[in-house]
């Protein structure tokens, strides 16, 4: 409790000198404030669609829910983007990075990734935040960010969806084949008859027709059943390979744009409030810690030179 007092008291005799300190580290910090550079934030706010309703995008349009927003965030942060990004605006030379030092791709992730954010809102759309030392620069990145995801979106899923459609358009291709090779089979067994594969094929739902007005050779009806089965896989081939081509040749959906990013030409960084207080408490604070120091030094100096007088 007396170390307590002391202390208060100690801090009291020189509050003069804290104080001279604080204002002294006040005005250093507002010097210091106007050789850092100003920042100008731009920001941009999208939605994703919502995948649920790919089929009926024009008749009952939504936003995209929780899990495609989390998806959005993932493809804005992934490092493809960001190379996109830095090769589009070259921020190398914005950054003006040392391209001969080993960690340099480092250095530049880490400017980047604190200049470009983007965040959830609590309404599950997607906030894109820039800051750069020019105003029309951070607007430029935060809308690129807008257009350029959906074409890295749209690269990420071509891949696979055009393997889709190669493997359907092979099996299509093979089928096909097996179908022409039973039908020339067929054909030759059953000679100069001009009865058509296709006539018979037309008829089978009907219980009317006599199938064997068709097959009329025995060995013709294992062969018939290859071929109806295998031009009923050709049909569903044909129709997947379709319906896979559609698919191809329509948009996709692309992120929803409430409100894209205009220069702001008031800074955001640096305060000079903020940086003023923080400079006069840090310097007091740094100016009483060396006080209380050099206190407790000469006082073991004392009492070392005079033992005697600790008794």
């Amino acid at each position: 409790m007396e170390n307590n007092s002391f202390s208060f008291i100690y801090i009291y005799h020189n509050r003069k000198f804290l104080i001279i300190t604080f204002f002294i580290g006040v005005f250093l910090s507002i010097g210091a404030t106007f050789f850092i550079p100003k920042k100008y934030l731009s920001t941009a706010i999208i939605y994703p669609a919502n995948s649920h309703t790919r089929n009926d995008i024009v008749g009952n349009p939504q936003f995209g829910f929780e899990t495609e927003t989390e998806q959005l965030l993932q493809l804005l942060e992934s490092k493809n983007m960001r190379d996109r990004t830095m090769e589009e605006f070259d921020l190398v030379s914005y950054y003006e990075m040392d391209t001969t030092k080993p960690d340099w791709k480092t250095h530049l992730d880490l400017k980047y990734i604190d200049d470009v954010t983007f965040s959830r809102s609590k309404y599950l759309s997607v906030v894109i935040s820039v800051k750069t030392e020019n105003p029309e620069l951070s607007a430029k990145i935060a809308n690129f960010q807008i257009d350029e995801v959906n074409a890295y979106r749209d690269a990420i899923f071509l891949k696979n969806r055009q393997q889709e459609l190669n493997s359907v358009k092979e099996n299509l291709a093979i089928s096909e084949k097996k179908c022409k090779l039973l039908r020339d089979t067929i054909y030759s067994i059953k000679k100069g008859d001009e009865k058509l594969i296709f006539n018979f094929m037309e008829n089978l739902n009907n219980e009317d027709y006599d199938a064997s007005e068709f097959v009329d050779d025995p060995k013709l009806e294992p062969i018939i059943e290859q071929y109806i089965f295998e031009q009923a896989l050709l049909q569903e081939l044909r129709t997947s390979h379709n319906n896979l081509e559609v698919q191809m040749n329509r948009p996709m959906p692309a992120v929803y744009t409430i409100d894209r990013a205009f220069p702001a030409y008031k800074k955001v960084s640096p305060s000079f409030l903020l940086n003023a207080v923080l400079g006069g408490f840090c310097l007091m604070l740094l100016s009483l810690t060396l006080m209380i120091v050099r206190k407790e030094v000469l006082s073991i100096k004392s009492k070392e030179a005079n033992p005697n007088s600790a008794l």
